[in-house]
């Protein structure tokens, strides 16, 4: 007996199952719990669409990071993983459609009309709209590569760098914000007529938090502006419709950075989960999701500033990073060297001067960048620490631009001979290694072609040889001696 297959649904039956499932879960999310899931979804999500993430949010919950099977190999270097279900959500596939339209005047825009007064009619392709059903996944089902982390994603529940945090809340606040004894139990409030917000003293770090981001999106979305004219027919907002609006907003922006504040900002969430259509749930749906965007994103650069002018407080040698000498100027009458270095100091490119002078009784140093200046910011223990690492990397610029000068391959050998008969150089593993490849790359540069292949191919080999086993001090001797002899 064959068994009866069920057909398989058509593109229009997945979509509009999927739309059926969109608005139910728009109800849904009337009910706290669900709503509370939807906040914490699109604290996570707010670049997505409002229906997908919506979807999203209803499928899997607990998604951190979403994107299609391509894109999580080409973008991020990652595999989803085997019988792994796809999230789905709808993307806009707009299609071209001949359709019969009034024809009108190119110049005048009216509708051409025949003898017989009825319109002209001519055909035209339309864009139409369309969606179509593509599968997503979150990161939680794949692996591979780590994904780089963000430093303000990283704040705890207990907020850890709570001062930090709430500094970057005044300055992205566009009115004052500073604490106060408040009378009537208050734990904040934003004046409307004198343009500030008031912070109850004394509450907890999390508590202070999440009042200030309430009162900022009070002032942002409620705050009366005398010079623009309200539109009588637009409907007032109710005080509790506000105060929704503020919480659901601050709960957001908190779970962003890792502060639940679920347990007190749902207390006001319930008391508007009922007795609205989908259109006004749509509508404030989106005014949340687009106020909270806009905060982390102010949040977020004021942070970022404050990370650095932190770093700069309390700035060590090993934050200059990828060192590298771009010059030198040697002055022999004041005893005196100059060094020109470019480098990245808490993540800014920046030109960097290392000034040598030779005196009787010794060799001093100074440091200096252009700006904000290392030599007042960085302690003196730490710019001591600085100083053997830039001259090392001189050292290194020296010997590499001879290799660079060299013009046949003996005077190639004869730049090799001194490197390694310099004692004392100071140069690291890594530094030594570059130098190599600096004559390297020379040697190729002059050699015939047949050649040149042929210290290509030794090159290949001699990276899967360092790649499987480090090389050690008495291996780099052993190396450095047998090219000396060969060159012999």
């Amino acid at each position: 007996m064959s068994v009866e297959q069920k057909p398989y649904p058509s593109q229009f039956e997945k979509v509009k199952a999927i739309t059926d499932q969109l608005e139910a879960g728009i109800q849904a999310l009337f009910e706290s719990d669900k709503f509370k899931q939807y906040l914490k979804t699109l604290s996570k999500f707010h670049d997505y669409s409002l229906n997908n993430t919506i979807l999203i949010a209803m499928q899997k919950p607990d998604a951190t990071l979403v994107a299609g099977y391509t894109a999580w190999q080409k973008q991020f270097g990652r595999q989803v993983q085997k019988g792994e279900n796809g999230i789905r959500i709808l993307a806009p596939t707009p299609y071209k459609k001949k359709m019969e339209v009034e024809k009108t005047d190119p110049v005048t825009g009216e509708i051409l009309t025949n003898p017989d007064g009825t319109s002209v009619k001519e055909t035209k392709e339309v864009l139409m709209p369309a969606f179509k059903v593509v599968n997503v996944f979150d990161v939680s089902q794949t692996d591979g590569k780590p994904l780089p982390t963000l430093g303000v994603n990283e704040l705890t529940g207990d907020v850890a760098q709570y001062e930090m945090i709430f500094e970057a809340l005044k300055k992205a606040c566009p009115v004052p914000m500073d604490f106060e004894q408040i009378t009537g139990g208050a734990k904040g409030y934003f004046h409307t007529v004198e343009n500030r917000i008031a912070i109850q003293e004394g509450m907890s770090q999390v508590q202070t938090v999440k009042t200030a981001i309430h009162e900022m999106t009070h002032q942002k979305l409620h705050s009366i502006d005398p010079t623009i004219k309200v539109d009588p027919l637009e409907p007032k907002l109710t005080r509790n419709h506000k105060e929704v609006e503020a919480e659901s907003v601050a709960f957001t922006v908190c779970q962003h950075y890792g502060i639940d504040t679920g347990d007190y900002s749902f207390a006001y969430v319930a008391g508007w989960s009922h007795g609205k259509d989908t259109p006004e749930l749509k509508a404030s749906l989106d005014k949340i999701r687009k106020t909270a965007s806009e905060m982390i994103t102010e949040i977020d650069e004021r942070l970022a500033a404050l990370q650095k002018e932190y770093a700069w407080a309390h700035l060590t040698a090993d934050d200059v990073k990828n060192i590298e000498c771009i010059g030198s100027e040697y002055m022999p009458h004041s005893r005196m060297a100059e060094h020109t270095f470019s480098c990245e100091i808490v993540g800014e490119p920046m030109t960097l001067k290392l000034t040598v002078s030779q005196h009787d009784d010794g060799e001093g140093f100074t440091i200096h960048t252009e700006g904000k200046d290392i030599w007042d910011a960085m302690p003196e223990s730490e710019l001591r620490k600085l100083e053997p690492v830039l001259t090392s990397t001189v050292e290194l610029h020296y010997w590499t631009s001879q290799v660079e000068k060299a013009e046949t391959a003996e005077a190639v050998k004869e730049v090799t001979f001194g490197f390694m008969e310099t004692e004392n150089r100071g140069l690291s593993q890594e530094q030594c290694q570059k130098f190599w490849e600096a004559v390297e790359q020379k040697e190729a540069a002059l050699s015939p072609p047949s050649a040149l292949a042929d210290l290509q191919a030794k090159k290949e080999k001699s990276e899967k040889e360092k790649s499987s086993k480090p090389k050690t001090k008495t291996s780099r001797k052993k190396t450095q001696k047998r090219k000396k002899e060969e060159s012999r």
